[in-house]
């Protein structure tokens, strides 16, 4: 995605979150400063894409440009005056604010991937709508795609739209009954009725239970339904289960503690009094067997999915995108030549491309804008270093070992132009040298490095050989 589509997207973003967000913010407290708030949603944005990357649907040249403008934001918001953040306590004013404000940036570059940009160039409130319903109308034309029901569901539960939301789970659970989707849609249907937990929301979080124990939005809601009835020492009791089970890192886990001592203050209670007891131990068995029977009943509706790419493979509709977003990103250096990361970025796109001529013509533009910085010949070496195998016979192309070099004037101890440079001297033969070039980029590397392991391994060989002499 091309930093000028990131810069779109962070403008529906700001609509979009400034829409909803204005009647839950509009009470000032003093209490934690705009900055404060702004940096938690924007590294929960940044965690986001490491998620969305790890699940497919984000290439990692769109998380480069992500990550590029949520650190702007973040630069952004430390250098923003220290405005006072409206402080409130009610649990639920503070899921939405999370719920919204982490996920519509996220959710405009998932529409994005889907269904591609508006195709009008002024952006307005009502963009994001026609994204949105852009792909409301792609799941209308084809209801059993499942990727494409799920996102519209995250969509509209994101932006609000409870009642859509909750149509669209229904779909999605028709082809998948999990316990993920089971708590989404419970979810949706929470908010849908105000933070109302009706029997509705309240199935849904069962069944989800019944279905995988440790799932946590369900278990957390179902501690505000005991604390919603007056039963401070049960949601305290099942909140305490989920903090002792939880990732350390879970981004949720800092609003499961302060829900809690919210309601132990609000009630006398000290929390480590109550002794900690899953959720569904305060569910009879008899409703939670019944929950599991309708849970585990089989699909309704057989779903279509797109085949499962093989590792590093590109499928030939994301190749089509990259190759969108690359042509405008490349536009958009010919009026911001001096744009040093975006040429990078170029250069990194076009190695997914496979077109490394473009690729080092974008390396030679952030070269010549910092002569002494390695990072562009270090970024060049490596694309082309995806061209060959190290296990290949013969010598290596010279314009890797160009690249070496290049790297190597600047600094002549970067480890990995070392590696490189001594795997082209051991390819013809001159061992002594490979020998040299080895063992300091060995001495160079961190202890931890795998590539270090490959250099001892290869030294190892070269013991191996002049003892056999």
């Amino acid at each position: 995605m091309t930093a000028m589509t990131w810069v779109l997207i962070g403008i529906l973003a700001v609509i979009a979150i400034g829409a909803l967000l204005y009647p839950l913010l509009k009470k000032p407290a003093a209490s934690a400063t705009r900055a404060d708030y702004d940096l938690t949603i924007f590294q929960d944005q940044l965690k986001e894409v490491d998620r969305d990357i790890e699940r497919g649907v984000m290439t990692l040249a769109d998380a480069d440009a992500a990550r590029a403008e949520i650190q702007r934001r973040i630069a952004a918001a430390e250098r923003a005056p220290q405005e006072a953040l409206a402080a409130d306590t009610k649990v639920r004013k503070r899921l939405t604010i999370a719920a919204v404000a982490v996920a519509v940036p996220v959710i405009a570059a998932l529409i994005y991937m889907q269904v591609g940009m508006p195709n009008s160039a002024q952006v307005a409130g009502g963009e994001i709508d026609k994204m949105v319903q852009q792909l409301a109308d792609k799941v209308k034309q084809n209801p059993t795609d499942i990727e494409g029901v799920e996102l519209l569901a995250r969509t509209y539960n994101r932006l609000g739209k409870f009642p859509e939301a909750v149509q669209a789970y229904r779909q999605l659970l028709a082809m998948e009954p999990s316990a993920n989707n089971f708590s989404s849609y419970a979810e949706a249907v929470f908010f849908g009725a105000q933070g109302v937990m009706n029997k509705e929301a309240h199935d849904g979080f069962v069944r989800a239970l019944a279905l995988d124990r440790s799932e946590p939005r369900a278990r957390f809601y179902l501690g505000l339904e005991q604390a919603d009835k007056k039963q401070a020492n049960n949601a305290i009791a099942i909140w305490r289960d989920l903090e002792a089970t939880a990732p350390p890192d879970a981004p949720w886990l800092q609003m499961v503690k302060d829900q809690m001592a919210g309601v132990a203050k609000d009630n006398n209670v000290m929390p480590m009094t109550v002794t900690p007891k899953h959720a569904i131990d305060f569910i009879p068995p008899e409703e939670v067997a019944l929950a599991r029977v309708q849970a585990s009943a089989p699909p309704t509706v057989k779903a279509t999915r797109k085949p499962e790419p093989k590792p590093g493979e590109v499928t030939p509709e994301a190749q089509e995108k990259i190759k969108e977003m690359v042509a405008g990103l490349a536009k958009r250096l010919e009026t911001s030549p001096d744009d040093y990361n975006g040429w990078l970025m170029l250069g990194r796109s076009y190695t997914v491309l496979k077109d490394f001529d473009a690729a080092k013509a974008a390396y030679d533009k952030a070269a010549a804008l910092k002569p002494n910085d390695t990072e562009p010949r270090l970024q060049q070496l490596a694309s082309l270093m995806t061209t060959i195998s190290p296990q290949d016979p013969g010598a290596l192309p010279e314009e890797v070992i160009t690249a070496a070099i290049a790297v190597l004037k600047i600094d002549p101890k970067q480890p990995d132009a070392l590696w490189v440079s001594g795997l082209a001297r051991a390819k013809v033969g001159d061992t002594a040298a490979a020998r040299t070039l080895w063992t300091q980029a060995r001495d160079a590397m961190p202890k931890d490095s795998p590539l270090r392991a490959d250099v001892e391994a290869r030294l190892a060989d070269l013991d191996k050989e002049a003892s056999s002499k």
